[in-house]
């Protein structure tokens, strides 16, 4: 049975242009992800002024346009008021509308850590659950991502800080060692001048005793 040459042929062409397709269909995708918005959410404590902070960041390469999150139950649903941070967050991220340009982040307070149980502050939740929603910049296809915070970590970190006070200590501490070596070699070239002048003295004498012989 003979096979026919042109189909042969035909059929390598269909194959060729199908793989290529495919190449390229997986190339453009692979651009795209590189280029997309990256949103991510993050709580942040700032150590020197016990305050955790709600951090939303594009890490992405391009814009991401209408961010906003759908927050679960956890946190409060209450009008925005000065003793609840959680309200104002949530008021915030309600509805699309927010612009995040790359490498573009907000924060906002979260809570003041430790809190004070006395106090009329409403404690944010240390678990907080959602969906962010974003769009990329063709404004057509939305990404979403579950969004799970939980910060009961930070209460058991062990903190190493410094302060200006203890940088200005050493920097003190390192310009009186200077001092101190500067001394000694203050007194070495003194004492290396003095022994210059009394060899220069006793070769005067010497050459004025030999020219009275």
């Amino acid at each position: 049975m003979e096979i026919d040459s042109g189909l042969v042929g035909a059929i390598g062409i269909v194959v060729t242009v199908v793989i290529a397709w495919f190449t390229l269909r997986r190339a453009s995708q692979d651009s795209k992800d590189r280029s997309r918005p990256y949103v991510t959410v993050k709580i942040v404590e700032d150590v020197r002024t016990s305050k955790a902070f709600f951090v939303v960041e594009n890490f992405g390469q391009s814009a991401a346009y209408g961010v906003h999150i759908e927050f679960g139950d956890e946190l409060s649903k209450a009008e925005p008021n000065i003793s609840d941070y959680g309200s104002y967050i949530r008021k915030m991220y309600s509805r699309p509308g927010l612009t995040f340009g790359p490498g573009q982040s907000r924060r906002s307070i979260y809570k003041v850590m430790p809190e004070k149980k006395d106090s009329d502050d409403v404690i944010a939740p240390d678990r907080l659950t959602g969906t962010l929603r974003y769009y990329g910049p063709d404004r057509r296809k939305q990404y979403a991502e579950a969004l799970v915070l939980d910060m009961t970590g930070l209460y058991y970190r062990v903190d190493v800080s410094g302060s200006s006070s203890d940088i200005e200590r050493r920097l003190k501490a390192i310009a009186e060692k200077i001092g101190m070596l500067e001394k000694p070699a203050k007194s070495g070239s003194q004492s290396l001048s003095d022994i210059h002048d009394s060899l220069h003295e006793s070769a005067s004498l010497y050459d004025r005793e030999a020219q009275e012989e």
